[in-house]
């Protein structure tokens, strides 16, 4: 019995993740989906538990091998296995409470944190899929983001020795920071931590239901939070007319004007990435 347990405690133990050993990224991820403080102390629970269960086999392994009836010998396993028993009770919130959180754990995004990572942010419909897809070539994966309803767009663009990452954010980074919920807030935060440069989105049609004043308002809290150079890219420029490209570029700074769905001004939004990346 405490060969089994102990073996059994010691895989909840080696086989949950340590959060110091996350990166950065992935560690304020973690926040959002479970609570840290209490898996330090289901994880001391398990490890106390397996120290206590060694006293006490040492304990009663001692009585039952003085023990000169056998009457005494069962009364000892008695014992032993009551008292086993009742720490393994003492125990049984945490497994459930480990066992939820190693569950959420492995739905978290998969991302490569070693690459430079580009984000693109902006009102729905803005063209922000168009977007990647013209940056990358092909058609995102999907990297499920489990504090959104929607799915993460994810795509890769060769660059040099290396490639770029480039990450469309629906549901995160689309809307006002105050009408976001605690664990969005706290999603997007984690973003800072992969984001190198963030690109962010304006229609300066407003095709997209949203007028530029609150595009320009949206963009300022994406700057805010990400904490990273913001490039505005202006897109539907083949749509837009000179008015309107005019509205939306006042006040702003690093802008590119590009057409996603027909690849203008790629070469120039590249380039400039390239150079924040430098």
């Amino acid at each position: 019995v405490k060969n089994v347990l102990q073996k059994h405690f010691m895989l909840i133990l080696t086989g949950f993740p340590s959060m110091t050993d996350f990166d950065p990224f992935y560690r304020e991820l973690v926040k959002c989906v479970v609570d840290v403080p209490q898996v330090r102390q289901s994880l001391g629970g398990v490890k106390w538990a397996t120290e206590r269960i060694e006293a006490i086999f040492r304990e009663f392994n001692e009585k039952i091998r003085t023990a000169t009836a056998e009457e005494v010998v069962l009364r000892h396993k008695r014992a032993y296995y009551g008292r086993i028993s009742s720490v393994v009770k003492q125990l049984k919130n945490d497994f459930v409470f480990l066992d939820e959180a190693r569950k959420a754990l492995k739905v978290l995004p998969t991302f490569k944190t070693s690459l430079p990572t580009i984000v693109i942010a902006g009102f729905p419909n803005v063209g922000k899929s168009t977007l990647l897809k013209a940056l990358t070539g092909s058609q995102p994966q999907i990297a499920d983001y489990p504090f959104t309803t929607k799915q993460m767009m994810l795509g890769y663009r060769p660059e040099g020795n290396t490639k770029w990452q480039i990450v469309d954010t629906p549901g995160l980074l689309d809307r006002p920071l105050n009408k976001r919920n605690n664990i969005e807030k706290q999603a997007a935060l984690a973003l800072k931590y992969l984001a190198k440069v963030a690109l962010f989105v304006i229609d300066p049609t407003e095709f997209c239901g949203y007028p530029i004043e609150d595009q320009k308002h949206l963009m300022k809290d994406v700057a805010k939070s990400l904490e990273v150079p913001v490039i505005v890219v202006l897109n539907k420029a083949d749509l837009a007319n000179a008015e309107q490209l005019a509205k939306a570029t006042e006040n702003m700074q690093n802008v590119v004007i590009v057409s996603a769905q027909k690849e203008q001004g790629m070469p120039e939004l590249v380039e400039k990435i390239r150079k924040l990346l430098a």
